[in-house]
């Protein structure tokens, strides 16, 4: 079980590939319409802002402050976002007060993810959507690195997800199947509309041989439309709040 997930650095604006591969997989899954949108893991805004467009009030949320800061003077005069550090376990919204819960590579690293769900839960509208992408184990790379004792080592790791009780004993975050995800979200009340797979854009570095692989770009566009999509690097996945 991991207790202490790695807080990652988030995925900036200069990830141009990504944040439109995103985008473009998010928009097919959901029409991304609604008075009030929050962003949970939101970082500097650069996902947060393009996928909220079509929304009213924007809240954006994380507990690194740096990130937050950054996200803040690009909104700065806009009045229909807010940008706060608040932890996913402990929101400070009332009850069902969203009508779209976004939060994109960020479930991996909650330390107590059922708390938090519980809380997507409660702030959600009925009816109302959740959106996550996160890890997927069925991809083939631990893409976070590993804790061995007091030592982190933040490269990728080969096959590590594919060997459960080492990967929760080792792993600096989480990884998911689809079920998994259902067994956490279901039980409170949550359907599943809808299911995809994202893949690797490789802006994101890593290691040493991410400048090589990203020709390949245009590959894992279609991987992502083909059978093999189930080994994507992210799960994205639809839930509404019945």
């Amino acid at each position: 079980m991991i207790t202490t997930p790695y807080i990652g650095d988030p995925r900036g604006a200069s990830m141009v590939k990504t944040i439109q591969v995103f985008q473009n997989k998010i928009r097919k899954i959901s029409a991304l319409k609604g008075t009030t949108f929050l962003d949970v893991g939101c970082g500097d805004g650069s996902f947060t802002i393009p996928l909220s467009e079509n929304y009213m009030e924007v809240t954006g949320m994380d507990v690194q402050q740096s990130f937050l800061d950054v996200f803040q003077n690009k909104v700065k005069g806009k009045e229909k976002f807010k940008v706060l550090n608040m932890s996913a376990e402990a929101m400070e919204f009332p009850d069902n007060s969203f009508d779209t819960i976004v939060t994109i590579e960020t479930v991996e690293h909650i330390p107590d993810l059922n708390k938090a769900a519980k809380e997507f839960y409660r702030v959600l509208k009925p009816g109302a959507e959740l959106i996550i992408t996160c890890p997927n184990r069925f991809f083939p790379f631990e893409n976070h690195g590993m804790r061995i004792g007091n030592k982190e080592i933040h490269t990728r790791i080969p096959l590590l997800p594919y060997i459960p009780f080492l990967h929760d004993k080792f792993s600096l975050a989480r990884v998911f199947t689809v079920n998994s995800l259902d067994k956490l979200f279901v039980p409170l009340g949550f359907k599943k509309v809808k299911v995809d797979y994202i893949w690797p854009t490789f802006e994101h570095g890593g290691n040493v041989f991410s400048p090589m692989l990203r020709p390949l770009f245009k590959v894992m566009r279609r991987m992502e439309e083909s059978w093999l999509r189930f080994f994507g690097t992210s799960i994205l996945i639809r839930y509404v709040k019945e």
